[in-house]
C-alpha cells in the first residue's frame, strides 16, 4: 500500500461522519495545529489562531491573543512538552453560520516516542473556529479539560 493511500485512509478515518467539503475545511484547523505541534513549531501553532484568539487550559491557563499564546507555547516546547505531539478526533461539529463553527474533539498529548495517549494526558477539547476575510479558517478559541480515569493534565 502506498503512503498516499495510507494518508487518504487516515484522513477518511479522521473525518468520520463529517464528510461535506465545508466540514472538511473546518476540520482543517485541528489538522494544521497537529502538524505544527508535531514539529514543535511555536510560530506555526500560533498562526493557527486568530489574532485575538483565546487559549484556555487546566491549571488556570488563560491566554488571549497571539502575543500571549506564543511565549506560553515556547516555554511548553522548551520544557514539559518538548518533542511531544498531539492527536485527536472530531466527535461533534456544528456549523453556526458561514464563518463560525464549533468542534469538539477527544484526544490528548503524546509524549515523545509514545503512540497511545496516557490517561493523564487525555483531553476533551472545544474549538471555536472562524473563517477570516482571507478565506482561511482559524482558531478563535480553544479550551480543553482532562477526560477519562486518571486524567490530571497540568501545564
Amino acid at each position: 500500500m502506498s503512503a498516499e493511500v495510507d494518508a487518504s485512509s487516515a484522513l477518511d478515518d479522521y473525518y468520520g461522519p463529517f464528510t461535506s467539503e465545508r466540514e472538511k475545511e473546518v476540520l482543517g484547523v485541528p489538522l494544521r495545529l497537529v502538524e505544527a505541534w508535531a514539529r514543535n513549531d511555536v510560530d506555526a501553532v500560533v498562526d493557527v489562531f486568530t489574532k485575538g484568539g483565546t487559549l484556555i487550559l487546566p491549571g488556570d491557563v488563560y491566554k488571549v491573543g497571539r502575543d500571549e499564546i506564543r511565549p506560553f507555547l515556547a516555554a511548553a516546547f522548551a520544557g514539559p512538552f518538548k518533542g511531544s505531539r498531539i492527536t485527536g478526533k472530531p466527535v461533534d461539529l456544528r456549523l453556526v453560520n458561514d464563518t463560525v463553527a464549533l468542534i469538539r474533539t477527544h484526544g490528548g498529548i503524546l509524549a515523545p516516542g509514545e503512540t497511545e495517549i496516557s490517561p493523564e494526558l487525555a483531553v476533551r477539547s472545544t474549538w471555536t473556529v472562524k473563517k477570516e476575510e482571507d478565506g482561511v479558517w482559524y482558531l478563535a478559541g480553544y479550551q480543553n479539560s482532562p477526560r477519562g480515569t486518571g486524567a490530571t493534565l497540568r501545564w
